[in-house]
């Protein structure tokens, strides 16, 4: 088997030109696509991050919110309690007052009440006093009826 030079040269050449157009036609197309989809999954991991962060501090904000918004219901709840203490505290002094003021009225009530018993005794003691004055007069008193009458008078009086 003779090599001819040739025959190697013609190979050669071809094989140059199956490279030349094997990378035209097959590989730069293909390099092109697998670097244009290596691009696109970078950029697709590179936004997922950011997302992924972004999702990360929207979380943290909501959370920052929620726990402010927690608070400022407790606070609201803290001001109605104190509120209501409040409005319960004049109301049972109101009350308390009031109380006073019907008791008062009633003290006062009982001392007219008393009063005006006191002086419809004082008339009764004053008419029973007339009437003995004049049973007296009528008789003649000696020491034993005087007695009698005394206690006839304390009788009647109620003492």
């Amino acid at each position: 088997m003779e090599i001819k030079l040739a025959t190697v040269l013609i190979t050669i050449f071809n094989v140059v030109i199956l490279y030349i157009y094997l990378k035209k036609k097959l590989f730069i197309p293909v390099t092109t696509f697998m670097e244009n989809r290596t691009n696109t999954i970078e950029n697709n991991i590179k936004t997922s991050v950011n997302k992924k962060k972004e999702a990360e501090e929207l979380k943290k904000q909501y959370e920052e919110k929620l726990k402010e918004l927690n608070e400022e219901g407790r606070k609201i709840v803290e001001e109605y309690k104190i509120k209501a203490q409040s409005i319960h505290d004049e109301i049972v002094e109101a009350a308390k007052k009031e109380a006073d003021f019907i008791r008062q009225r009633a003290r006062e009530d009982a001392e007219l009440e008393m009063e005006r018993a006191q002086d419809e005794i004082k008339k009764q003691i004053v008419s029973l006093s007339l009437l003995a004055a004049a049973k007296a007069i009528e008789r003649e008193l000696d020491e034993e009826k005087h007695h009698a009458l005394i206690r006839e008078f304390i009788n009647r009086v109620g003492a």
